[in-house]
């Protein structure tokens, strides 16, 4: 059985012992397998805990009640009563600030962060860990990460390149999707990816990870989707829009839909008048020519229209299609999203690019952000405005092979900060 690092603590409550006061980072989507919140485990474990207390919460984007759509849509400073007790502050690190002040750390000794990565590098869960971390290190606290497993699966030996996939960030495009030099899947879980932030900005403070039971790295994505989910952010309501996430996150830089303001965002995309059957005509194509390792053939894709609710292209009808995730274990899916931005340059005319204002970035184009390196975005370029050809299928992967020898460089890398093992 697989038991996050929350669903530890009732039974192990000395895990919480001597953290003196406590800064707890959390969201509400934050819950044993049972759904109890985080917050109560804690504030009700703290009460009998040997020299701990709670002393306030930290909420991340979207916050902490995940009441939030989009990027960029800040929260305020407020309060919550934690296990129906007196309210304590609730900060918020997605606001004037992405990290805790001094001024807020001053009533701090330790913080506990509870939070539920979705293995992919363009989301900020990640960098509100390590914006706590290099908090705490200037303010000298120590930092306890409760760790869950990753839902898009953990990076092995046996499998190079399965679960790690998409080039390494290239550190000019910083953003709060980017501080450090990661691939879009990057197959580590928050606990691991707390040991590489600890290195990399060589810190020296007390770091615990209280570790996932039954954790493997071989543990399928089979096994995975059947933990109970909780929605981390309002547009990721389940297990399988999640998984879809690392293939259409680019979209949020086109006028494309990536499916905000329907009921599957990211499992459903598509756009006015988008021309469905050569694109999925294409997707075929791939499947069938493509080297192994870059294909998605465990994924099925059904045209599907829709009217977005809010968002873009709000009431209006667009063409598109949903995916349905049959054999997710054997998915490129960087692939994917890179190859349907390639055939959209390609075959859609009325295809387009965002401009700057992004994730606190408001100089750079989004796309260089997203993936990483502005090649992409020069690729897509020499896509546009002729029809799909050999010469492209050749050109995506000669840059695929490319993005394969940047993962496995990273995965070299940070096999050294692993938790878990396959067996």
């Amino acid at each position: 059985m697989v038991k996050a690092g929350i669903d530890r603590i009732p039974a192990e409550p000395h895990l919480l012992n001597n953290l003196g006061r406590v800064g707890l980072v959390t969201n509400q989507a934050c819950t044993t397998q049972n759904f109890a919140p985080t917050v109560d485990v804690i504030a009700r474990t703290l009460k009998t805990a040997k020299g701990s207390s709670l002393s306030c919460v930290f909420g991340p984007q979207h916050g902490y009640g995940q009441t939030e759509q989009d990027n960029m849509i800040e929260t305020p400073d407020s309060q919550l009563a934690a296990d129906n007790e007196k309210p304590v502050p609730l900060f918020s690190l997605y606001s004037k600030t992405r990290i805790p002040t001094p001024e807020q750390l001053s009533e701090v000794d330790t913080l506990i962060v509870d939070l539920q990565d979705v293995g992919c590098r363009v989301y900020t869960y990640m960098l509100t860990l390590a914006g706590c971390m290099r908090a705490a290190e200037t303010a000298k606290k120590r930092v306890v990460v409760l760790d869950r497993p990753n839902p898009l699966g953990l990076s092995r030996k046996d499998a190079r390149g399965r679960f790690t996939q998409g080039n390494c960030l290239d550190l000019k495009w910083e953003s709060f999707v980017g501080w450090y030099s990661i691939p879009m899947r990057h197959g580590l879980t928050m606990g691991e990816l707390g040991k590489l932030f600890y290195s990399l900005d060589k810190m020296t403070i007390p770091l615990t990870v209280i570790e996932v039971e039954g954790l493997k790295r071989n543990t399928s994505l089979e096994t995975l989707s059947q933990r109970r989910w909780t929605l981390p952010s309002p547009n990721l309501p389940t297990w399988e829009t999640t998984f879809c996430f690392p293939a259409f996150v680019s979209l949020e830089t086109t006028m494309i839909s990536e499916g905000r303001g329907t009921t599957l965002p990211f499992q459903t995309v598509g756009a006015p008048d988008l021309p469905v059957g050569k694109i999925l005509g294409l997707f075929e194509q791939w499947n069938q020519k493509a080297p192994e390792q870059f294909r998605f053939a465990g994924l099925k894709f059904r045209p599907h229209e829709f009217r977005p609710t809010f968002n873009k292209h709000q009431g209006s009808l667009c063409k598109g299609f949903q995916i349905h995730a049959d054999n997710p274990d054997n998915c490129n899916t960087f692939a994917l999203g890179v190859l349907f931005l390639a055939a959209a340059a390609s075959e859609y005319e009325k295809f387009q690019w965002k401009g700057p204002g992004y994730e606190y970035n408001f100089k750079d184009p989004p796309v260089h952000l997203v993936l990483g390196d502005s090649r992409w975005k020069d690729f897509f370029g020499t896509c546009s405005g002729s029809p799909w050809s050999e010469r492209k299928f050749s050109d995506l992967t000669d840059m695929l092979r490319w993005s394969e020898q940047s993962a496995q460089s990273f995965e070299e890398m940070a096999s050294s900060f692993h938790l878990y093992t396959d067996n």
